[in-house]
């Protein structure tokens, strides 16, 4: 049988960032006294995403729009986040200009981006999800004059639920890609999905189809019309209305090199010598237009699911997998595989709830939502298009425009300092939420351990950690990293622990605790957990662990106090660590947080300080009275005071992970990890008690006791 005509669909995806290149000017900043939430690094990072936004203009979007222009018989379609088309729009407005004159032309399409600031649609609440689809769409209508047809999704991130909220917002269609679609669907034809008496049309692209630079024209267009050969034999369809289209989406770094070696010229100078060439290139909403829409649809149910570049990674954490297509893997799997992605996630739901229930002022209302958008870029939660799941740097700038809109929030209300106890990540566990006066933080049960904590200064996550992966950081850990760790080692485990070495068999790190007393009106919280450890003789000593919080304004207070429920004495080293992750992290110009300790000088009374090397690990530091670690970039230090002298050694560790192509191992974040430790020598049925004071302040040169 002779085939009818076969559409190729190009379609360029959007810039993806969560940085907001006009932030100097939002409402926010300005009812703020003038104040930028912001800071100098926040503006550095805003400079080099304009650069890189002007950078993609010249090498990308300048020479495809001329292409496009003198040659009107080829067809593109364009993928715009928000933030892109106010870049454009502000300082490229010619581009705009040509791009309506390709418009008219019905050369050229506009499709959506994943919400005004390339969200993660599926995790966010309806009321999140459709006013970021309501900005982008009436974006696009008030540059272009039309509103967009097709939505591109952020990592083609679906769910069913979406259905609804796509066809009200005036969406037509979405892009998926195939590795999403079951096999048997594939085509090459759009597909149906309907829903509770809705329905959305569905179209596949195909990554297996995206040329090399290298590929001539001919063998592009044999690649394609040899591919729906084969199955014109197994598809009814073929029978009923033979045109199909092959959908191809690319992103920046795959359209360069095409575009360096003037491969889409190439390509239309093929189909200008070749008039009997059955393959052409179309818009979507124009293919669907010239059927006048009687194209055969395939219906399908497409369950959720998520682009096969990131599924890869799903399952064992940091390790690519093979057969990830059987498994229907989800952005849930994604976050339940990286501990920090589900972090950023729990805090968007919970920013989200304060924002959405805030009735007294719509305009600080509308301020905060703003920020709390932004925040919701998916870069933060999945990977980037420059490192898979890898730079730290988009997660902590989800943090700070989710604290500058709680920020926002509190100053239009009468904020009271509180402490609320409820399931806070989704765990089944409980956890207890601190909205202090100058930060925000919570306490889980696992380890007993604070891990999050960000200052209203605006700084970022100081509990953004990372832990240890044996294939690239030489050795795993075997707890999550956190403030106040406790650990319980013999002095063997502990000279393994100080050199860095995994040590000990998680006594209380890996512990789940109990809770003992919870006091929300005096803001303290006691925890407790009973642990087996193994001595020195390898005998166990059954021990038992009493942590109370005593929460305020500017930090708080840990007490312990450990217990031996043996028969025999117990003799170990008793250590609390704490890891503090920079919230600038810059790969190319590592900047160390500074550490200071006062230590009690035997010989004489009082005192001595001692600044120590932060860019290499101190070993043990004996009789330390204080100590103070400082962030001097955002000015921010902690300061931690045993209630006795006590041992301390400090350790950075740069984190290296894979990056996009799982090939480079690159540094990708940062932490200072800070223990205090104490030879404890407890008889049967003693205990002794230790005391941490944790206080947070604004830093200046030399350290205040």
């Amino acid at each position: 049988m002779e085939m009818n005509s076969i559409y190729v669909s190009f379609n360029l995806k959007s810039i993806t960032t969560n940085i907001d290149f006009n932030a100097k000017s939002t409402n926010a900043s300005s009812r703020n006294n003038g104040q930028n939430t912001s800071d100098s690094s926040d503006k550095s990072s805003i400079s080099l995403i304009l650069e890189n936004f002007d950078k993609n203009y010249h090498e990308i979007y300048k020479p495809l729009a001329k292409f496009l222009y003198f040659n009107s018989n080829f067809s593109f379609s364009f993928t715009f986040s928000g933030q892109q088309l106010q870049f454009l729009k502000k300082r490229r407005n010619e581009f705009i200009t040509i791009c309506n004159t390709l418009i008219e032309r019905n050369q050229l399409e506009v499709v959506s981006g994943s919400g005004f600031y390339d969200c993660i649609l599926p995790l966010l609440y309806p009321v999140d999800r459709n006013g970021q689809l309501d900005l982008i769409i009436d974006q696009i209508k008030q540059t272009f004059g039309k509103r967009p047809r097709g939505i591109a999704l952020f990592a083609d991130c679906w769910d069913s639920s979406l259905l609804n909220c796509l066809q009200t917002s005036g969406i037509e269609y979405v892009f998926l890609e195939s590795s999403i679609i079951p096999e048997n669907k594939q085509k090459f034809l759009p597909l149906i999905m309907t829903d509770l008496g809705k329905s959305i049309e569905i179209q596949p692209y195909y990554d297996s189809f995206i040329p090399e630079p290298s590929m001539s024209p001919e063998e592009f267009v044999q690649n394609i019309i040899s591919s729906v050969a084969k199955i014109k034999n197994e598809n009814i369809y073929f029978q009923n209305k033979p045109d199909r289209i092959i959908n191809i989406c690319l992103n920046h770094e795959q359209i360069l090199p095409l575009i360096k070696e003037k491969w889409f010229e190439k390509l239309n100078h093929y189909f200008q010598n070749n008039p009997e060439c059955i393959v052409k290139t179309i818009t979507p909403y124009n293919y669907s237009k010239s059927m006048n829409n009687e194209n055969p649809k395939i219906p399908a149910y497409i369950p959720s699911g998520i682009n096969g570049s990131i599924a890869k990674w799903i399952g064992s954490a940091f390790k690519e997998a093979n057969n990830f297509h059987k498994n229907n893997y989800t952005v849930y799997d994604f976050m339940d595989t990286y501990p920090q992605s589900h972090s950023i996630y729990d805090r968007i739901m919970f920013t989200s709830m304060l924002v959405n229930n805030y009735k007294k002022d719509k305009m600080r209302k509308k301020d905060a939502r703003e920020k709390l958008w932004q925040a919701q870029n998916g870069a933060g939660i999945l990977c980037t298009s420059k490192g898979a799941f890898s730079n730290s740097n988009y997660r902590q700038q989800c943090y700070k425009y989710l604290m500058a809109a709680e920020k926002i929030i509190r100053e239009g209300e009468d904020f009271n300092e509180s402490i609320t106890c409820f399931d806070y990540n989704g765990d089944g566990v409980k956890e207890y939420i601190c909205r202090m006066q100058n930060y925000f933080s919570y306490i889980t049960l696992k380890s007993g351990a604070i891990q999050e904590l960000e200052i209203l200064k605006n700084t970022g996550n100081y509990v953004d950690n990372l832990s240890k992966v044996k294939e690239y950081d030489n050795c795993s850990d075997d707890y999550e990293r956190g403030l106040f760790i406790d650990h319980l080692f013999t002095q063997k485990q502990f000279e393994k622990y100080v050199n860095g070495e995994p040590a000990g068999e998680g006594v209380f790190s890996k512990v789940q605790y109990s809770e003992l007393k919870y006091k929300q009106h005096q803001r303290e919280i006691q925890l407790c957990a009973f642990a087996d450890f193994s001595n020195s003789n390898k005998s166990s000593q059954r021990v038992f662990l009493r942590k109370k919080y005593l929460i305020n304004s500017t930090g708080m207070i840990v007490q312990y106090i450990l217990r031996n429920e043996s028969d025999k004495p117990l003799k170990a080293v008793f250590a609390v660590e704490s890891n503090f992750a920079h919230t600038n992290f810059d790969s190319e110009n590592i900047t160390y947080y500074s550490c200071e300790v006062a230590q009690k000088d035997e010989e004489q009374i009082g005192s001595k300080k001692l600044t120590i090397d932060t860019t290499k690990s101190t070993g043990e530091i004996k009789n330390v009275d204080i100590a103070r670690i400082s962030d001097l970039k955002n000015g921010i230090s902690f300061g931690i005071e045993p209630n006795e002298t006590s041992g301390f050694c400090f350790t950075p560790i740069i984190f290296k992970r894979p990056a996009f192509n799982g090939q480079d191992i690159i540094p990708v974040h940062m932490t200072s990890v800070s223990t205090f430790y104490w030879n404890i020598d407890i008889e049967p049925g003693k205990e002794t008690e230790r005391t941490l004071n944790f206080t947070i302040t604004a830093t200046k040169n030399g350290m205040k006791r």
